[in-house]
């Protein structure tokens, strides 16, 4: 062991490397490279850790234990350590200090500062949870889009109105209201133009559009029922 370089081994995992003025407290991981912390991922990142270089450029990761107007307090190893958010540091995904909640996990690059133990001036933090959230929130919305997209419906005309926009259509026993849009196509078997008022009750009726709490907006409305003239 030469008398430049000591190494520590913690029952805990932790690594503390003292080599050519670099510090670097983490999980002792020989595959974990910062380039891969920097690039999107479904997931965020488990491991903590606290990378301090000879220039004293910081890479943090942990857990949000407080949050205040410009700064928050991010516990991993080491302790409590005090995150200056200013005007010029990048937050993502969010833009503002409203996303950032106690309990969350984030990453850090800035600086570490010399004018107290335990704090950087932050470059860039990244809210690994507010990322999950925002993933899922697509997920769950394009879910829902397709639940309601528009869609062929088939089924029985009731209630309809040759002076109204809307009549019932009763699909595998659901009745639904078929709202007709103001650019709607109202056609026949045939293709043939027809108005509302030509719809009957009891016509088999194929209607197109997206559906919701029971209502459909139809952009088109087929009565198969009637036949060309």
């Amino acid at each position: 062991m030469t008398t430049n370089l000591k190494r520590y081994i913690i029952s805990a995992g932790v690594v503390v490397s003292l080599a050519s003025g670099t510090l670097f407290l983490g999980l002792a991981q020989a595959n974990d490279q910062q380039n891969q912390n920097n690039q999107p991922s479904n997931t965020h990142p488990k491991p903590m850790i606290v990378q301090i270089g000879p220039e004293g450029k910081t890479l943090l990761r942990g857990t949000v234990s407080a949050v205040a107007a410009s700064s928050i307090i991010v516990k991993t190893w080491g302790g409590d350590w005090t995150v200056n958010i200013g005007s010029s540091t990048q937050l993502t995904p969010g833009g503002s200090m409203s996303q950032f909640k106690v309990g969350d996990f984030v990453g850090v690059q800035g600086m570490a500062s010399t004018s107290g133990t335990f704090l950087i001036d932050a470059t860039l933090v990244r809210n690994w949870t507010a990322k999950e959230t925002e993933q899922n929130n697509k997920q769950e919305i394009n879910k829902l889009m397709k639940e309601v997209s528009p869609r062929n419906w088939e089924g029985t005309a009731s209630n309809t109105n040759a002076a109204g926009t809307s009549f019932t259509l009763t699909i595998d026993g659901v009745a639904y209201t078929i709202n007709v849009a103001a650019n709607a196509k109202v056609v026949n078997r045939s293709y043939f133009t027809i108005g509302l008022g030509d719809i009957k009750n009891g016509d088999t009726v194929r209607v197109w559009g997206p559906s919701s709490n029971n209502t459909i907006t139809a952009y088109v409305v087929r009565d198969v029922s009637i036949a060309p003239q």
